[in-house]
């Protein structure tokens, strides 16, 4: 009869009130916000980090562009944690970049981030056999961040360990 059409997820439902169509606008009330969650969550998991540009003039092999293939730093000053981080990840499949600079409200991810460490990196030399201390002054000055109260370093060479550096003044 009727009751053999009703679906089981509605339970013990009286006939008047599925014939009202209460518990039809509360399921699609359900479902309209499983899928609002569902999209949001989405959202969120998205990389905004990924760098998608890449030049013609771009080396094939990884590392080959600034001779590392990890680099990350982060400045605190005396006035704020974090005043400047900077993070660089190439791997085979994607590359990562993220320059955020809270002492200019700079917050830059994926190719806008990248464009301005290129250029950061380009007048970065370093050398995986460079003294630990010239190392972070090299890094301290090409991020134009000198007046710092600590400085974590940590950067992959191509073909090397990671070298990781903290100096506090």
């Amino acid at each position: 009869m009727f009751f053999s059409i009703i679906p089981p997820f509605l339970g013990q439902v009286n006939v008047s009130e599925f014939e009202s169509g209460d518990i039809m606008r509360k399921k699609r009330f359900q479902i309209i916000v499983l899928l609002l969650f569902v999209s949001m969550l989405l959202m969120a998991c998205t990389n905004r980090s990924i760098v998608t540009k890449k030049n013609d003039e771009d080396p094939e092999e990884i590392g080959e562009a600034y001779g590392f293939t990890m680099f990350n730093v982060s400045f605190d000053t005396t006035e704020m944690k974090e005043a400047l981080v900077s993070r660089y990840d190439e791997k085979i499949d994607k590359t990562e970049a993220v320059y955020e600079n809270k002492i200019d409200a700079v917050f830059l991810h994926g190719d806008e981030a990248m464009e301005k460490l290129d250029g950061i990196f380009k007048e970065l030399e370093l050398d995986p056999e460079m003294d630990d201390e010239d190392m972070i002054k090299e890094t301290s000055k090409a991020f134009e961040v000198i007046d710092y109260k600590s400085m974590k370093l940590k950067v992959t060479f191509k073909g090397r360990d990671t070298k990781e550096l903290m100096m506090t003044k």
